[in-house]
């Protein structure tokens, strides 16, 4: 099957709809999504409706935004066919909270740069999740021709390592995430493993329970891919993958069922 197990809608720092989303899939003739969207399961049902309503495969997901504790580097977790998204939801919202009271700080230190936008400005693009994100801070910016990216040299100036309008938040531990998602009923899987250089944790999230690798995204060299498979075979793990898209708000042109993954149907996630 044709799949794409990584998406992310206006949920979270995606730029089109859930509707749209669904939509754009089906058009490109994918078997079956997975909508990602982080630290949020609120749009589950939605999710699956659209689905039911254009005639595709819908797998509500999410993408946990974790840290492991003893690197302090992040870990981002990917939950698929979780039976109660409300678990998830509650125990992230103190996360998006701050998350967003985060965003408010990094708009009035944007503002101190030198850049006039305000709140407003910003929430008119944020979606459904009502959190502001870095993308849509961006995509103020650029509207008002002060850069013409996303990403690039301005967001580096601002959000980059000492950027100017840097705001740290936190995140849940990796092992309390995993933890969530296996309790919630879930499939764990470790999202872009190289990403943010977490392979060397996958002996610790396997005894934890982890389920599966992120071994397609765009992030992974074919050398990379090998390292994943090797892994996923010395720790019991299925694989997946996806495009990480992001619609407006990603950083690489790749729409959904760029990276070409295809699974068989008696995959773990397709049965």
């Amino acid at each position: 099957m044709n799949v794409d197990l990584h998406l992310h809608s206006d949920w979270s720092d995606g730029s089109m709809s859930v509707p749209g989303t669904v939509k754009l899939a089906k058009l490109l003739k994918l078997d079956a999504i997975a909508v990602t969207d982080h630290d949020t399961m609120a749009h589950s049902q939605m999710v699956l409706d659209e689905g039911q309503r254009q005639g595709l495969r819908v797998i509500p997901g999410v993408e946990i935004s974790a840290c492991d504790p003893g690197t302090g580097r992040k870990v981002h977790l990917l939950g698929y066919h979780v039976r109660d998204p409300q678990q998830i939801t509650g125990r992230c919202r103190p996360y998006l909270e701050e998350r967003h009271q985060a965003g408010v700080q990094a708009i009035e230190r944007v503002r101190a740069a030198g850049y006039p936008i305000d709140r407003e400005d910003v929430l008119s693009y944020i979606g459904e999740g009502g959190v502001i994100y870095r993308a849509h801070i961006m995509r103020a910016l650029a509207e008002r021709g002060y850069t013409a990216t996303i990403y690039g040299d301005l967001y580096n100036a601002l959000f980059g390592k000492n950027g100017a309008a840097m705001v740290q938040t936190g995140y849940m531990p990796v092992k309390d995430a995993l933890h969530l998602i296996k309790s919630a009923g879930g499939f764990a899987v470790l999202a872009h493993p190289f990403h943010y250089d977490s392979m060397g944790l996958l002996p610790e999230l396997a005894a934890w329970g982890l389920d599966g690798i992120e071994y397609r995204h765009h992030t992974q060299t074919p050398e990379r891919q090998a390292a994943v498979q090797a892994a996923a075979g010395r720790h019991g793990l299925f694989l997946t993958g996806g495009s990480d898209w992001h619609g407006l708000y990603s950083d690489k042109p790749l729409p959904p069922g760029a990276m070409n993954v295809t699974l068989p149907e008696d995959h773990p996630l397709l049965r």
